[in-house]
């Protein structure tokens, strides 16, 4: 039988998480730079805030999900 690594789910977690910070960071600059290259209308860094609340729970699910199979996985061992 194949061996499940907990690991795993609490990598992809945080991936999960990670991508999600960094795509809350980069939209405004990205923003900022599409308004400076169409000069038109006017910026607003709110416009681009991006809300990722379900996002956030799933990487939340995984690393939970991850740290209960750790501790399944460490009481079977002993």
């Amino acid at each position: 039988m194949k061996s499940y690594s907990p690991l795993g789910s609490i990598v992809a977690g945080l991936v999960v998480i990670a991508v999600g910070r960094l795509a809350q960071r980069l939209m405004p600059v990205l923003g900022r730079m599409a308004y400076q290259a169409a000069a038109a209308g006017s910026y607003d860094s709110m416009d681009y805030h991006i809300a990722l609340p379900g996002y956030y729970l799933i990487g939340l699910a995984l690393v939970l999900l991850g740290i209960v199979l750790a501790i399944l996985d460490q009481r079977r061992r002993t």
